[in-house]
């Protein structure tokens, strides 16, 4: 066998990552929906901000695995790693031998490494964990749980209203007026929720970068619905967003929530929600909603309850530090 780069723009190279990688996903995610390949593709080559370094392990003319190395062009302190084997290639330490790969080509600046992992049961999360992942060095750093709402059975949704704030919605992109404050909210999502050992650090997003990732969605296709809560004078205090894909059998993902600290526990989160659940159901095709959250985060776990959505699978993120020279 042989490895080296895939090159993005190379389409035989393409096709053939779109194939093992919805192989190898199909293998262990059950009722998942592949996006089409055209889609696939366009997100790997995407100007979204992101470096990414495929490897590929090619047994004679066919690729058989490949794995990913993607940070943000702006920071390469933290790297993610993705691999993807095909079934019939499995259990041979190709996957090894991928991560290992795309490790040594880290920038000497990366200090983390970071990697994802969805199954339908933790038991099958701490059999990975066991065989592939502590080998290479990596540590669970928390786990989430993926759940999903039936837009068919728990309809209609009612659109969210509290005293006091204005609750609105808006389709493919915010008015320029409050794109400061969304990319500001959209840096706390992760830095302020539970999320075990990862220790997310905020990281606010510019007017150029929100319009860029929303003009990417959009070329895929899909449609962005946000919806926010606005005070009286102005400030931006809530905001969720939805992304329903291009393809009508695939689930919508909500991108995030996030209150402002000085505005919560007044129902604003569950209220932005709905609100948008009730836009997305009146102007989208979508069907199906998913979203995940951290298991000690006890506040999303029951506004997601509440609202009607079931678990569905658990994803396991782990890491590992890299030494510094």
């Amino acid at each position: 066998m042989d490895m080296g780069p895939l090159d993005l723009a190379d389409e035989r190279h393409m096709i053939s990552a779109y194939a093992v990688e919805t192989a190898a996903t199909s293998a262990v995610r059950a009722g998942w929906i592949a996006p089409s390949a055209e889609n696939r593709i366009a997100m790997w080559r995407a100007n979204d901000g992101w470096s990414k370094d495929l490897i590929g392990m090619w047994d004679g003319a066919r690729l058989c695995g490949f794995a990913a190395g993607l940070h943000e062009e702006a920071s390469a302190t933290e790297r993610w790693v993705l691999v993807w084997v095909a079934p019939e290639y499995q259990r041979r330490g190709i996957g090894s031998s991928l991560v290992r790969a795309v490790e040594a080509a880290s920038p000497a600046v990366t200090r983390r490494l970071i990697a994802s992992a969805y199954s339908a049961t933790t038991h099958e999360i701490d059999v990975l964990t066991q065989r592939f992942a502590l080998p290479l060095g990596y540590a669970v750093a928390t786990t989430e749980t993926v759940v999903e709402l039936d837009l068919r059975s728990e309809g209609p949704f009612t659109p969210g209203e509290i005293a006091g704030y204005t609750i609105a919605s808006f389709i493919n992109g915010v008015p320029q007026e409050f794109q400061e404050q969304i990319g500001y909210l959209k840096g706390l999502v992760d830095s302020e929720a539970p999320s075990g050992a990862l220790d997310w650090q905020d990281a606010p997003v510019t007017p150029a970068q929100y319009v860029r990732e929303i003009e990417n969605w959009t070329a895929r296709g899909a449609t962005v619905v946000e919806s926010i809560a606005v005070t009286q004078d102005g400030t931006v205090v809530a905001w969720t967003c939805l992304v329903v894909p291009a393809e009508p059998d695939r689930p919508a993902q909500i991108e995030g929530t996030i209150v402002l600290a000085e505005h919560r526990g007044k129902g604003l989160g569950k209220a932005v929600k709905q609100e948008n659940l009730a836009q997305a159901a009146c102007t989208t095709p979508v069907a199906t909603v998913r979203t995940s959250s951290d298991e000690k985060n006890e506040w999303m776990r029951r506004i997601n309850s509440a609202l009607g959505f079931l678990p569905v699978e658990t994803e396991a993120i782990f890491h590992k530090g890299t030494a510094v020279a």
